[in-house]
């Protein structure tokens, strides 16, 4: 019994160990592809975001707890908020190692945390260990048809297919660009289970650990547990229909759950809803979900078998899939609510979608005709194949991405020379100065460095289109320049990204140069 436990544990470790490195061979080869001139900048898709990402780190790096925005430069009130990769920066501190190794080290540990909830999950929900592991690949690998619709030349109007850009909710392109979302998977999966397990035993010590690790969430990102929340409720509602009574004791717990979790869901709509800055940046931090057609191809390869799982859990009255049936559900009606997260709810989607569409393959495979019956026998190769078919689309994005990234693009590489400016600003500033760049250079710099930046994100700096034309004008040379000296700025760089902007920069009386490369000037602001 001993050995049979090893061996499944070691064969979950070698495909977990395995599904990592694959989802990591865009930014493995993106590193190994850095020549004299270039560098990487350290992620395949969505650069803003990792630089934000990493900015973040560089807050927690410098010791502090609260976080202020870092690409915008109007003065604000901290707050305890996104303390996620705050934390991954203090870490950084500890260890002495930069930034860039914590993350990636982190997108591992929490890739490989987030796997390992999952699949016990499923270990869970599943009688028998096939299904279990086919469902586990389905929400891992599962996307939508977005490669068939480019072969065919028919992508979807405005936007492109979401598979290829939605990254909440596609498992492994999540775990393969940002551990906060590993990290979120992972308390999501881990506290459905405990809870599963409470509707079985009825032992409190499952609601202790539901509630740490939805109020850990909330620390965190705290939306992501809402859809946990209303399937823990779909659950108890299902169970109270199967027995035809209610069950006092997990109404209880569900009051608990609530209770336990409102603290930090009240302080984040003050913060986020009611600060007059704070409500700005949520107001800017706009993730509408598109078109509902979208989410029908998006998410193609699971709607057949996951309706005939919902269905197939009504009439079971399966407290399980009936968790698992209010998550799908709550997902999209929330993705559609009147806010402006819309997509953000999405998050880990596939999980309750693979396990609805294999429960509801089984159920097929059992109603299949007698003439029909010997592909009974093969219900596993089938279920293979189904698998393999819904993963063309993750498939294709990681392995499209490796070639992108080895055509040294110009989103995702920078100059050398700019590197080395950098480091030289890093090593001559005082932490948290403002400097004024072009917004490519920004968001390196904000990642690579311990100072701010007055323009550099769409969402993390306020009224970023009107900072972005003044930057610009001032570059042009169309601004006064008594500008410059209303503004906390301490430093301006003029590099391979402002000259595009403008070919010829005339600096004013008020910059001295102190620092200069082949292609990149650095002028310090004379107070």
């Amino acid at each position: 019994m001993k050995k049979t436990s090893f061996l499944n544990h070691l064969g979950f470790f070698v495909i977990a160990i395995s599904i990592l490195g694959f989802s990591s061979i865009p930014i493995w080869l993106g590193r190994q592809a850095e020549t004299d001139s270039l560098v990487f900048r350290g992620t395949y898709v969505d650069t803003a975001d990792y630089a934000v990402h990493l900015a973040m780190m560089q807050a927690g790096r410098l010791g502090d707890w609260a976080y202020q925005l870092r690409f915008t430069s109007e003065e604000h009130a901290p707050a305890f908020i996104r303390l996620f990769y705050i934390l991954l920066g203090h870490i950084s501190r500890v260890l002495r190692l930069d930034v860039e190794t914590v993350y990636h080290a982190a997108r591992w540990i929490f890739g490989f945390t987030a796997l390992f909830a999952i699949d016990r999950l499923f270990q869970k929900i599943f009688s028998s260990k096939t299904p279990a592991r086919s469902a586990f690949f389905l929400a891992v690998f599962g996307a939508g048809i977005g490669w068939l619709q480019l072969i065919l030349g028919v992508p979807l109007e405005p936007i492109s297919p979401i598979d290829l850009w939605l990254i909440d909710a596609y498992i492994l392109f999540s775990m393969a660009l940002f551990p906060s979302f590993s990290l979120m998977l992972a308390l999501m999966a881990a506290g459905l289970h405990f809870f599963l397990l409470f509707l079985e035993d009825g032992n409190w010590k499952h609601i202790v650990w539901v509630g740490s690790l939805a109020i850990t969430s909330q620390l965190f990102n705290p939306i992501a547990f809402a859809v946990i929340d209303l399937s823990m409720v779909g659950a108890v509602l299902f169970h109270w229909w199967r027995n035809k009574k209610t069950n006092f004791k997990q109404g209880y717990a569900l009051l608990i759950l609530a209770f336990v979790q409102m603290p930090l869901f009240a302080y984040n709509l003050l913060i986020l809803a009611r600060d007059p800055f704070w409500s700005r940046f949520t107001f800017q931090n706009e993730t509408l979900s598109p078109p509902s057609i979208f989410y029908v191809w998006g998410f193609a390869p699971f709607w057949l078998f996951a309706i005939i799982g919902i269905i197939r859990s009504i009439r079971e009255q399966n407290p399980t899939m009936g968790a698992m049936s209010t998550w799908v559900v709550s997902g999209f009606v929330l993705a559609y609510l009147p806010v402006l997260i819309q997509r953000r709810f999405l998050l880990g989607i596939t999980i309750p979608l693979a396990v609805l569409a294999i429960y509801g393959f089984q159920y097929l495979v059992t109603k299949l005709p007698i003439a029909l019956q010997a592909l009974k026998k093969r219900e596993n190769l089938l279920c293979f194949t189904y698998v393999l078919l819904a993963s063309i689309s993750s498939l294709f994005l990681t392995l499209n991405s490796s070639l992108y990234v080895l055509g040294h693009p110009s989103n995702l590489y920078y100059p050398r020379d700019l590197e080395a400016a950098i480091q030289w600003l890093d090593t001559n500033s005082s932490p948290n100065d403002f400097v004024l760049a072009e917004v490519q250079t920004s968001q390196i710099l904000a990642q690579k460095t311990h100072l701010k930046v007055y323009v550099g994100h769409e969402m993390e700096t306020l009224y970023f289109h009107n900072k972005e034309a003044v930057m610009q004008a001032y570059f042009n040379g169309t601004i006064s320049d008594e500008w410059l000296s209303q503004t906390p700025i301490h430093w301006v760089i003029y590099g391979p990204y402002e000259s595009e902007i403008a070919s010829s920069f005339q600096p004013s009386l008020s910059l001295e140069p102190v620092y200069q490369n082949e292609s990149v000037k650095i002028y310090k602001v004379i107070q």
